[in-house]
């Protein structure tokens, strides 16, 4: 049973009002990290179906990633909400696609992939060609309303798409959180969706503790950063500042992570292990089952158990853990990308986390990104430890051995 779902009782007023919006015009919701956007659509899908007397077949939730999907399949139950209302819009769309257009999907043949731009493209037009099409009785679009979760992650033309398959669309989006090229911003989303201005603004984050937030922070502009540190409204319980560890090689690295993994279990915790590649997470999986530590990667993912979960930072939007721990924040595991894209990634990372953050590098890279989070340590958010330092009893005071070894990321633990 999931325990991450707040009762609809529970919610803010301000949560409860993006629930209730009227569906007789588009809605743009904007929150930052912890502000309950992945809450209020979950509700909002019930209040819904129940207020307007949708069908199950007459809605459906949109969200980006497959362990997005997987996560919040975990509690639909709570809400009596069928689990096939979740997918990904590629999904949805291959499945349209196989089912009125063609059996063979369109194929991006340098990447060996489908073509997932002409499949929407080629569902879009079908959809239009279908409302036009002549005929005694009105023609229906297939869904009643539709909900999207990340909508910052989806190009113009997919909300073109969502708003010729939908009567209604709710989108839930943060611009801070944009980490694909081929996203939208605010003002993209609400012209396609011909609004003036998004409907709420979640003003408060009751998700991640101050500390967190505080650091997140440092990785955005000046006034936005100002703007994002108003929103906390999670109490600091534990002193506990995020830790970032400069390790003397891939080795010590290595060793650290294990002992704070194996710290923070026993604290009880719900942790994610986020890498900056997705060919790390096997490495990583092996090095920490030999260590004797059970985790989970993406295709063994369950969410109603507390083992760790081992992923990228992209397959980590939207998900939610009480410790999260980063490692190889390098320049090499973060090669061909833009200082403002590894910055957002990392902002992702943090924010997942409610409690506690652990970052680690090697002590002879100068890696940007990283020395803009070292900063904080003057600011009081941030500890920065080197080899040797401290005690294992708690996470922003712990010791580490000194061993070094090659940095080389195939061989990731």
């Amino acid at each position: 049973m999931s325990t991450w779902l707040v009762p609809r009782n529970e919610l803010t007023t301000e949560q409860m009002r993006a629930v209730e919006l009227s569906p007789h015009e588009h809605r743009v919701i904007l929150g930052a990290p912890g502000s309950g956007k992945t809450q209020i659509l979950l509700h909002r899908a019930r209040y819904l179906c129940d207020a307007f007397h949708v069908a199950e077949a007459r809605f459906h939730i949109f969200v980006f990633t497959n362990l997005l999907k997987d996560y919040i399949r975990s509690a639909l139950q709570l809400l009596n909400l069928p689990a096939d209302c979740v997918t990904t819009l590629d999904r949805w769309c291959s499945e349209f696609y196989r089912g009125h257009i063609g059996r063979t999907l369109p194929q991006n043949r340098a990447d060996n992939v489908p073509d997932f731009a002409a499949i929407r493209r080629a569902v879009l037009n079908t959809l239009r060609e279908v409302a036009k099409s002549p005929g005694n009785a009105p023609r229906q679009a297939p869904f009643e309303f539709v909900l999207v979760d990340e909508g910052q992650d989806l190009d113009e033309e997919a909300f073109e798409l969502l708003k010729t398959m939908s009567k209604h669309v709710t989108v839930c989006m943060d611009h801070k959180q944009q980490i694909y090229e081929q996203g939208s911003n605010e003002r993209q989303i609400l012209g396609r969706l011909g609004l003036r201005q998004r409907n709420v603004s979640l003003l408060a984050a009751f998700r991640c503790c101050p500390y967190v937030l505080r650091l997140a922070a440092e990785l955005l502009e000046p006034e936005e950063a100002k703007s994002y540190l108003h929103q906390a409204q999670t109490a600091q319980i534990e002193r506990e500042t995020p830790l970032l560890y400069r390790a003397d090689g891939f080795e010590d690295e290595k060793r650290r992570l294990i002992e704070i993994l194996k710290v923070r279990l026993a604290k009880g915790e719900k942790i994610a292990v986020l890498l900056p590649q997705q060919r790390q997470v096997h490495g990583f999986a092996k090095g920490l089952r030999e260590a004797g530590l059970e985790v989970e990667t993406p295709r063994e993912f369950n969410f109603s158990t507390d083992l760790p979960k081992i992923m990228p930072f992209h397959s980590a939007k939207g998900l939610t853990f009480d410790t999260v721990l980063m490692p190889r924040l390098v320049l090499r595991s973060f090669a061909q990308l833009r200082e403002d894209r590894i910055d957002r990634l990392l902002f992702v990372g943090i924010t997942r986390a409610t409690k506690w953050v652990y970052m680690s590098t090697t002590g002879n890279s100068h890696f940007a990104p990283v020395e803009k989070l070292a900063a904080a340590e003057s600011k009081g958010c941030l500890t920065v430890q080197l080899p040797g330092q401290g005690t294992l009893e708690w996470g922003g005071h712990d010791q580490a051995s000194k061993a070094s070894a090659e940095d080389e990321l195939t061989d990731l633990l």
